[in-house]
């Protein structure tokens, strides 16, 4: 791992911040959450007939979304592929540059090559890693792109899942992002999929039911960095205000309200408490912090919404709750 020193995402420092456009926290803010569903855009992007040494340099040389940085390279693994020295480009004026990275699975190269024509069989199991992801900026401004690099500390993600089609089964198994000054976080999830399900049948409206999840923080400050610009971008809708420290204070208060009137039979005492204090520290939660949602039955994944209240209310509606907070 590098020792560079820390950024915190989404921050820009004084001497070039005016160099920047009004609106580089909300376009870093899209690109964050783009780059967490890195698997999914590898997985459906468009494949070129360009022939190639490997089957994994095809896949990764005809994808549009993966470029060559210094040192750029292709391997062929077990079950997999691997990219050392890649980019990722987002968009045309920001991207992730990342040092190593390997995607595994059933078949896997063989399924991505295929997705566009909607294979029958989805891989059983699967699992990514990728080391010392940096948010490049690409901009006209050699300052800024330089200083935006250097002063990150490098991120890691990592995350597997299984999946057994015959009874519909989708195992995630701690989807986790890990920065060494910032902290650590990490989701797990089980989901029901209709049984003996295809590709086709998914794209064509199937659906994912929610029956579990885990949510883990260890916050130094990732908290900040990641998930308060995306739900500050979100809130103006949600609670009416423009005012990010206004509608956080709403939401704050909103949430507390409902989280009140719970029964004990959704959350116990001591979960209510700790979720309180975590509602309380926002948008500052320090420590460790733990949410485990068990769903009555399965929350249909399609019919949420981005609006932070409604998805809360939706989500919380019919689960048993679990919390543990730490605070520092």
């Amino acid at each position: 791992m590098s020792s560079d020193r820390d950024l915190t995402y989404g921050a820009q420092p004084e001497t070039w911040h005016a160099s920047i456009s009004a609106d580089f926290s909300k376009e870093i803010d899209v690109k964050m959450r783009t780059f967490l569903l890195l698997p999914l855009l590898l997985s459906l992007a468009p494949l070129s007939a360009r022939a190639a040494e490997t089957p994994c340099a095809d896949l990764v040389n005809g994808s549009d979304i993966i470029q060559h940085a210094d040192g750029f390279a292709v391997s062929e693994l077990h079950d997999g592929c691997a990219v050392t020295n890649g980019l990722f480009k987002s968009g045309s004026r920001f991207g992730w540059t990342f040092e190593h990275a390997e995607l595994k699975g059933d078949n896997l190269v063989n399924f991505l090559k295929s997705i566009t024509t909607k294979p029958e069989n989805m891989p059983n199991w699967g699992r990514l890693s990728i080391e010392g992801i940096r948010f490049t900026p690409l901009m006209d401004n050699a300052l800024a792109n330089y200083i935006t690099t250097v002063q990150q500390w490098p991120m890691d993600i990592s995350g597997s899942f299984r999946f057994d089609p015959k009874d519909g089964y989708l195992d995630i198994q701690e989807v986790q992002l890990t920065n060494l000054r910032l902290g650590r976080a990490s989701l797990s999830a089980e989901l029901t999929l209709p049984k003996d399900t295809n590709v086709k049948a998914l794209a064509e409206g199937g659906s994912a039911g929610l029956t579990h999840l885990r949510f883990r923080l260890d916050n130094q400050g990732l908290f900040e960095g990641m998930a308060v610009p995306s739900l500050v971008s979100l809130l103006p809708q949600a609670t009416g205000s423009d005012d990010p420290a206004q509608a956080i204070a709403q939401l704050r208060n909103n949430a507390a309200t409902a989280l009140q009137i719970l029964p004990d039979s959704q959350i116990d005492a001591e979960s209510k408490k700790a979720l309180l204090r975590f509602l309380q520290d926002l948008p500052h939660p320090t420590g460790f912090f733990t949410l485990d949602l068990a769903f009555n039955r399965p929350l249909q994944i399609g019919s949420l919404g981005l609006d932070p209240a409604q998805l809360a209310q939706t989500a919380l509606a019919g689960a048993k709750i679990s919390v543990s907070y730490k605070p520092r």
